[in-house]
């Protein structure tokens, strides 16, 4: 897993500030002439604590352990 991206975010209800990292899984593929290249597959988001998120819309997530809507600011 590599760190793409780092950004902010917001509680919707607390208005709690929060870190959120975002990591591309990838997998490597080996063309028939040997080049080597990877290719993203999924992306898993969390905060910088470690606590996992799921997205449900454009820049939305919720805080799996919690509960608590967040929002990208």
């Amino acid at each position: 897993m590599d760190l793409i991206e780092k950004f902010d975010a917001k509680g919707k209800e607390t208005g709690d500030a929060y870190h959120v990292e975002c990591y591309e899984n990838t997998i490597e593929r080996a063309t028939a002439n040997g080049v080597i290249s990877s290719l993203p597959v999924s992306k898993t988001y969390q905060l910088a604590d470690g606590r996992a998120l799921n997205p449900y819309s454009e820049g939305k997530f919720v805080i799996v352990q919690t509960g608590e809507k967040i929002y990208r600011i």
